[in-house]
């Protein structure tokens, strides 16, 4: 869980594409994932903010709750990432393995799945916090209309 939907959702996928490449340097230098994966990782994760900002958005005209597009959003953002690793994968290869490109292509299969059991639980959390933001403060996801209405005065 890095939560890249709940980045885009936020702050868009220019801004989340600063983020996400910071981000894995940052990681890179503590060892985790490494200085060569950091265009790969850059590119999955700017894949997951970029999908979940558009349908986040695209979804505002389905009168759906905040907490709903955002949990939708975050979905779609994961599975979209975990498409694009496993089309960067395919294309590179895997250095030092003998298996088949459909048994890697079986194997990146599961992990996507155990991938997208974490995006459930990822999901929930990116919609929590969406609502919570939205119902506080909703020009931060330029939004013009919060759910709770101030008290009108009855003068």
């Amino acid at each position: 869980m890095n939560l890249t939907p709940l980045i885009g959702i936020l702050v868009g996928p220019a801004v989340g594409g600063i983020i996400v490449f910071i981000v894995n340097i940052l990681s890179a230098a503590i060892g985790h994932g490494g200085w060569g994966m950091i265009g790969a990782n850059t590119l999955v994760n700017l894949t997951e903010v970029s999908v979940a900002y558009g349908i986040y958005y695209w979804l505002g005209k389905a009168k759906l709750s905040s907490f709903s597009r955002a949990g939708i959003a975050t979905v779609a953002g994961l599975f979209f990432g975990n498409i694009t690793m496993i089309i960067i994968i395919l294309i590179s290869g895997v250095q030092g393995v003998t298996q088949s490109r459909m048994d890697i292509l079986y194997g990146l299969t599961l992990l996507a799945g155990v991938n997208m059991g974490v995006a459930a639980i990822e999901a929930v959390l990116t919609g929590y916090a969406v609502a919570y933001i939205h119902r506080v403060r909703p020009d931060m996801l330029q939004e013009t209309e919060p759910l709770v209405q101030e008290a009108k005065p009855l003068v």
